[in-house]
């Protein structure tokens, strides 16, 4: 539930500040009076994109907080996960400058993602053109998936990894159509790059022994010179002067404990020397040089860089160049085999993404059916009476395995249908209904979508466009019913939904030293009356209007 929202330097508001409680809370002013940026505001704590403009003329910043209360488990957890203290409470706070915006939740940093997937347990947030969403069956898709993200995701997800199998195995056949297509042009100049690469014997990790082999040989002299005085060093006495030394350690130790350390590191050091000088001499009776050798090194590593700079590959990209070669020679007569074998994976693949792409099909259908149920049940209480149907159609698999069939989201299209007239037969719903059943529809499909997911809070901007009278009073009884469950916060212009409200606030504006304020008030019982009472006016209030308006508010009490 939303408690607070403070504002500061947003549009024409200088500094609001805004307790919200349960129930229903309806807002009214005048159109242009500020309504709206309210609604706004909320939007940026619940993930809406900031911008610059909206701060207030000849200031440096905006801010938006607001404080909601939430004990959910699912959100609580994600709060861990996300290293954000929580004790029950969110202080959300967004601060909108022209050099960067900051976003806060209880004094943490976090990026517009996060607070976005944090929003989804704390509100849902109704705008005042999302009702056109419903003339556009592009949207339906993502409100059907929305009613049960959970486990639509289960299985869209893995449709989503068969598809990128999928796509990486139709890449690799479109590459070796490439490559063979290029080798059939090219034959000659790689039958002779494979035999000039293949002439070296590379083997990995050549090129690196070439060149220290050519180091030593390169240097045997300076090496030959130090092996043999070190070989000399090494048949000389020095090492027998430290075995005399370890000697006397050892009666030493027999008189003085101290020596015993001493005696144990020289032991040790005397054995390693002995194992050091043993190699040294070894090393020193086996040193070879082959001019030969040196000679036919210099030419390979020369090769080897020849090579490097002709194909414009490194030396190990040259040995996977001669490997790929080889498939291509070796395989030049049955190229068509190769090609069938990788279609044949493409094909398996294919069916397989295609199987799982049905099973979210099937997810989405028995969605579908309850959606519609739902929907044409709260319709018929909002004085619609209709028959609704949600159809989900899956694309079907021609003889070709075209990969366009798929997309992220799957293989289905949604439609709307609606029978507002009997007799008449279903029809899109976006061709038929007018802007008030619209406002309806869009009623309906917001209630069902807050009792599925058991959000705290419902925002609506105007959802009752449109509709007046009789069908007034049913729709501003069912957003009623829906605040007994939730928080329902609401901008209206119809006196049947202003009546019934819990709390009314009231947002105005005023020129003050030529600038422009918005304001807001929580309306006490008699302010409320004369506000609902300038509702059903079109000019000024009379005695009469007055009492109809308290007739309505107290009717209900």
């Amino acid at each position: 539930m939303l408690i607070r929202l403070k504002v500061q330097n947003f549009a024409i508001i200088e500094d609001i500040e805004l307790d919200f409680k349960s129930g229903l809370t309806v807002l009214t002013g005048e159109t242009g009076a500020g309504k709206s940026l309210i609604i706004d505001c909320i939007g940026l704590l619940l993930g809406e994109r900031a911008a610059s403009e909206m701060i207030r003329q000849g200031e440096d910043k905006a801010v938006v907080s607001g404080v909601f209360d939430n004990d959910s488990p699912l959100l609580r957890a994600l709060l861990e996960k996300l290293n954000i203290p929580f004790d029950g409470l969110l202080d959300i706070r967004r601060t909108i400058s022209n050099q960067r915006n900051i976003i806060k939740i209880n004094d943490e940093t976090v990026s517009l993602g996060d607070l976005k997937t944090i929003a989804f347990f704390l509100a849902d947030i109704h705008l005042q053109f999302d009702s056109v969403k419903l003339f556009a069956p592009e949207n339906y898709l993502s409100m059907v998936d929305g009613f049960s993200e959970r486990l639509v995701s289960e299985y869209l997800d893995k449709y989503r990894s068969s598809l990128e199998l999928l796509k990486k195995q139709n890449a690799r056949y479109n590459e070796l159509i490439k490559r063979i297509e290029e080798f059939n042009k090219h034959q000659e100049e790689y039958a002779y790059a494979y035999q000039e690469i293949s002439a070296l014997q590379l083997n990995e990790g050549d090129e690196q022994a070439i060149e220290a082999r050519i180091a030593i040989l390169s240097n045997y002299d300076k090496i030959y010179a130090l092996s043999m005085e070190n070989k000399e060093l090494a048949d000389g006495t020095s090492l027998e002067d430290i075995y005399r030394i370890k000697g006397n350690v050892e009666d030493l130790e027999k008189y003085d404990v101290e020596y015993q350390e001493i005696n144990k590191r020289l032991n040790d050091a005397y054995y390693e020397l002995e194992d050091i000088y043993s190699e040294i001499k070894r090393k020193g009776d086996h040193l070879d040089y082959d001019p030969a050798e040196l000679d036919s090194l210099i030419e390979k590593s020369h090769t080897i860089n020849s090579l490097k700079k002709k194909y414009s590959k490194s030396f190990d990209e040259l040995i996977e160049y001669r490997e790929q070669l080889k498939e291509l020679l070796k395989n030049k007569e049955d190229h068509q085999v190769l090609l069938n074998e990788e279609k044949e994976k493409i094909s398996i693949l294919y069916n397989e993404t295609y199987e799982k792409a049905l099973d979210v099909h099937k997810v989405r259908a028995s969605i579908a059916i309850k959606i519609a149920k739902d929907i044409e049940k709260s319709l018929g209480e909002l004085g619609l009476s209709c028959r609704f149907d949600v159809v989900i159609t899956a694309k079907e698999k021609g003889d070709e395995l075209a990969i366009d069939l798929f997309n992220e989201d799957g293989i289905d299209s949604v439609e709307f249908n609606i029978e507002t007239n009997i007799g008449e037969g279903m029809k899109p719903l976006a061709k038929v209904v007018s802007g008030g059943e619209l406002s309806r529809v869009m009623l309906a499909i917001k209630m069902l979508y807050v009792k599925s997911h058991k959000i705290g809070t419902i925002i609506f901007d105007e959802i009752d466009t449109g509709i007046s009278g009789e069908i007034a009073s049913k729709v501003a009884k069912k957003i009623k019913e829906l605040s007994y469950s939730h928080q329902v916060i609401t901008i209206t212009h119809l006196p049947q939904v202003a009546c019934l409200s819990d709390h009314h606030i009231r947002i105005s504006k005023n020129v003050i030293g030529k600038r422009t304020f918005a304001s807001a008030k929580e309306l006490t019982l008699e302010e409320k009356i004369y506000e609902i009472a300038s509702l059903i006016s079109s000019g000024k209030v009379t005695d009469k209007q007055l009492e109809y308006a308290k007739e309505l508010v107290l009717q209900d009490k």
